[in-house]
């Protein structure tokens, strides 16, 4: 436990979007149900996630990736482990979120945030794995081969990262170690499936609707 905490305490931008959630969660919870708050924390911590990673992703040159690689090391398979896991019960609870708000007045609403919540963590998972894969390529012999990008920064990792989770193929980009290549298949296995979740998702969402 201390240690995953001390993993925590250095990605200050996750933590901080971590302490949205449970603020808003704690505020929002006398008044929603539980799932509602759930899902409203989740999208505000989500965006102020990726807005302040994005931002620092676009500014980064190839020495501080590689200063923020060796930082954060430790402790980056459990806290993608647990990064993957939260966005998996963001799935279901958009699942539960929908099937309480059918036949009420609040079904368009409920359908509405379902619909932001998976377009964020869609967007989010992609994002963790581009700073993943950058890391990695960084931390020793680089992992990936970028066709005229010899110190490829944050901003091709997440061409990647996006190519890999809207197409599960690594398009024009090469794999050269088996440990991203086993990277590369667990994040295409999970942009599948959470590809195929959007879909049932869309369907579920526009019958609850229309239907």
């Amino acid at each position: 436990m201390r240690a995953s905490f001390r993993h925590l305490l250095r990605r200050p931008t996750l933590l901080i979007a971590l302490a949205v959630v449970v603020a808003i969660d704690a505020a929002l919870l006398p008044f929603l149900r539980p799932v509602t708050a759930f899902l409203l924390g989740w999208c505000v911590g989500v965006g102020v996630y990726m807005a302040m990673t994005l931002r620092l992703m676009a500014q980064a040159t190839v020495d501080s990736i590689r200063h923020r690689a060796q930082l954060l090391e430790q402790g980056r398979g459990s806290i993608l482990a647990a990064i993957v896991t939260a966005v998996i019960a963001a799935v279901a609870a958009i699942v539960l979120e929908i099937a309480q708000s059918r036949g009420t007045p609040h079904a368009a609403s409920s359908a509405a945030l379902g619909g932001v919540t998976i377009l964020l963590s869609w967007a989010f998972l992609h994002v963790v794995f581009a700073q993943h894969y950058a890391h990695d390529h960084w931390l020793g012999e680089p992992q990936l081969e970028f066709p005229g990008a010899q110190t490829p920064d944050y901003l091709e990792f997440l061409y990647f990262s996006f190519t890999v989770g809207m197409t599960a193929q690594v398009s024009d980009i090469t794999t050269r170690g088996a440990a991203v290549r086993r990277l590369v298949l667990l994040h295409g296995i999970l942009s599948f499936l959470f590809n195929t979740a959007i879909l049932a998702l869309g369907i579920n969402i526009a019958a609850g609707l229309f239907g």
